[in-house]
């Protein structure tokens, strides 16, 4: 029985994220989002514990974000949940923004 362990409401959606994985740069569908983290419908080929960084293709925003999170120590069943690290501010307030326009 996996343990919830969220303090962050997520949201389903379908956004495009660029993995930057050691200068390879791959594309993933994320299936969820919160101010926390989120969730890749695939794996990340790296160690537990490593940061990657992303670019989410937030629509309409001209530019990408990016935004450092972490591999978790356990991947799910149906994608793999990661864990935001670092958030400026301002990068809280342009994701609040995105959540709230897609819970309206």
């Amino acid at each position: 029985m996996e343990t919830e362990r969220r303090s962050n409401q997520r949201t389903d959606l379908d956004l495009w994220v660029d993995a930057d994985l050691d200068g390879a740069v791959r594309v993933h569908r994320a299936t969820d989002l919160s101010l926390g983290g989120i969730t890749l419908s695939q794996a990340i080929p790296k160690p537990p514990g490593s940061r990657v960084s992303l670019e989410l293709r937030i629509p309409d925003r001209d530019a990408a974000m990016r935004v450092e999170a972490e591999v978790p120590s356990v991947e799910r069943r149906h994608g793999v949940g990661m864990r935001f690290v670092d958030l400026s501010r301002d990068q809280r307030v342009r994701l609040a923004d995105y959540l709230l326009r897609c819970w309206a």
